[in-house]
């Protein structure tokens, strides 16, 4: 069964803040990435429980990009993965 996957506002402010702050550098480096960040998040369509739980009290788990991760959850009743934030590894872990 594949999953609908949705993107939360604060995963498009997240990923707009990355892929600014990369094209400062490199514009076209920012486009991959942020490419690369987005169809890994879609990938999530097909298995989305493979990957660990960052907080498995509220369902909240996390994909390993390195050096990002995507937070995300599983609605598997509903069929629907809502990814949460894109966050750099280095960082503190965002406030959910």
């Amino acid at each position: 069964m594949d999953f609908k996957v949705l993107i939360a506002e604060s995963a498009i402010a997240d990923l707009k803040e990355i892929v600014e702050f990369v094209a400062q550098d490199d514009s076209d480096a920012a486009i991959r990435l942020g490419n690369k960040l987005v169809a890994h998040a879609l990938s999530l369509a097909t298995l989305p429980q493979r990957f660990a739980f960052h907080d498995q009290k509220r369902g909240i788990r996390k994909m390993p990009l390195p050096p990002f991760l995507i937070f995300y959850t599983c609605d598997e009743a509903r069929g629907v993965v809502n990814i949460l934030h894109f966050w750099h590894g280095a960082r503190r872990s965002p406030r959910f």
